[in-house]
């Protein structure tokens, strides 16, 4: 079923029903519904962007969000879902200049930020673009009055998404309605939601697996709970009032301590393998929940499952589970289908994969051959079925939940003076699934690498460990040898210097 009438439905039928709590805000269903009614009429009235290669309704705006969990967050993404309007979804933890080249590259029809993302708001007016400051009078006073809301359709996008890549300018990919109204319908009966199903979703707004679980709570009809930044206190506040978790493995961990949580019953986890250890802790703490964890990618969506109960999982724990609903998969190599237990790259068929990138995506991962999707992912099917996966392809990085390419970080470190080289790799790490290295060679002081690096990349794709070295191995085509490198680092060779700030 569309959002737009999910919301509408519980709205006419629960109008005092808890909708959204974000950070101790709280909107109803009645009241969510006026607000983006009164948004969808604002926004309309907006004169649009030029832009070429992204089409909308008539009456549809692209808007872009860079407000992270600011509680303005609960109406604007509602109003995506639900009304012929797209969000693009800003990070703010991206540097300035990467904000202002989304800007230029897909001119939103207005911006809504908070006041004190200055330089966005400067870049926005330089281009034209109406600046909205969620945090100020200003948000209230854009809203216009509630009229009926339009019919959307399943060929429209509703929503812009950025991925990381092989460059320091992210990939722009659009969702189309239909994509999630499929997920939609998949995910309702693998993850047992019903409109009991109150969820808290403690992660950034502006990542695939927290605005999805916003998505799907308002579907049907639960509450969504969230904070504006993670606090174990404020967390721990928020379990009480919820029956589901949704998480990156990182923030699960850190709820998994402490007292017994017997209110949980469901969690849905995703963008790291679940470690043995954090699956048992999180077993100890949550006793009477299903521990949902599912593989996936933000141009795939869902691809397999594995659900844990208390004793015992639907697939081996060490696999990444079964195939989704509506989802198949094939282990291919050279456009060939490989047999059961060999290795090779992880293709999927189904409705929820992109098309593929509004730009760039040249050099990344994601590709189509024919009906069949990847985003490069090396993996192998088991003989029960299950999806085991082994690396990817061009050894890009799952850190904390995010998609890091090294190359991206090896780039930024080849611009500072004094780096003389530079390779980065994703080490095991108990929480964050991958950590991300850094090796590199030259004068350059750690504490200006450091600062260089902040202000070209996000802060989840920073190394957290450095390494100098005097000479690099290679190769015998004079090439850096990098399994040597890592070689080095697994038996702590002492040619890698560790360095602290």
């Amino acid at each position: 079923m569309p959002l737009r009438n999910a919301i509408e439905t519980h709205a006419r039928q629960r109008p005092d029903a808890l909708a959204v709590c974000i950070s101790g805000t709280r909107l109803t269903y009645g009241a969510l519904h006026k607000r983006i009614a009164r948004l969808n009429t604002a926004l309309a009235a907006l004169p649009a962007q030029l832009r070429s290669g992204f089409a909308l309704p008539e009456t549809g705006r692209l808007f872009a969000y860079a407000a992270g969990n600011h509680p303005s967050a609960a109406p604007m993404l509602s109003t995506a879902l639900a009304t012929p309007h797209a969000v693009a979804l800003l990070d703010p933890q991206w540097p300035d200049n990467l904000h202002q080249q989304m800007l230029s590259k897909l001119p939103p029809d207005a911006v809504f930020c908070l006041s004190s993302q200055t330089a966005l708001i400067d870049a926005a007016r330089h281009l034209g673009i109406p600046a909205i400051r969620v945090d100020t009078d200003e948000f209230a006073a854009f809203e216009g009055p509630a009229d009926p809301l339009l019919w959307t359709q399943g060929s429209d996008i509703f929503m812009v998404g950025f991925t990381s890549g092989t460059t320091s300018r992210p990939k722009a990919f659009a969702r189309a309605r239909h994509s999630w109204r499929a997920s939609l319908d998949a995910s309702r009966w693998a993850f047992a939601l019903t409109d009991k199903s109150h969820t808290f979703a403690p992660g950034p707004l502006a990542h695939g697996i927290t605005l999805y679980a916003f998505a799907e709570t308002l579907e049907m009809g639960a509450s969504f709970h969230g904070l504006t930044r993670f606090d174990l206190g404020d967390a721990h506040r928020a379990m009480a009032d919820t029956r589901r978790i949704v998480a990156v493995p990182t923030m699960l961990g850190a709820l998994a301590r402490g007292a017994a949580q017997d209110q949980i019953i469901e969690i849905t986890t995703a963008g790291a393998k679940l470690d043995p250890g954090l699956l048992g802790r999180a077993r100890k703490v949550f006793p009477k929940a299903r521990i949902h964890e599912y593989y996936g990618a933000s141009e795939l969506g869902f691809v397999s499952l594995n659900t844990h109960g208390p004793q015992s999982s639907s697939a081996p724990a060490n696999s990444v589970g079964h195939p989704f609903p509506h989802v198949s998969l094939s282990i291919r190599h050279n456009g060939e289908e490989l047999p059961q237990g060999e290795t090779g790259t992880i293709f999927v068929r189904g409705d929820l994969a992109i098309d593929g990138y509004l730009w760039g995506g040249r050099h990344s991962g994601f590709r189509r051959e024919g009906p069949w999707a990847t985003v490069g992912d090396l993996g192998r099917l088991n003989s029960d079925g299950s999806l085991s996966l082994l690396g990817r392809e061009g050894g890009m990085v799952i850190t904390a939940g995010h998609n890091v390419y090294p190359q991206e970080i090896e780039t930024a470190l080849s611009e500072i003076a004094g780096v003389e080289g530079a390779v980065v790799f994703g080490q095991l790490h108990p929480s964050r699934g991958q950590e991300v290295v850094a090796i590199v060679g030259g004068n350059a002081l750690i504490e200006e690498i450091r600062a260089q690096l902040a202000l070209r990349l996000p802060r989840y794709k920073l190394p957290r460990r450095f390494f100098r070295l005097d000479a690099w191995p290679l190769t015998s085509s004079g090439k850096v040898d990098r399994a040597a490198l890592q070689n080095w680092l697994k038996e702590k060779d002492d040619r890698l210097v560790p360095l602290s700030a």
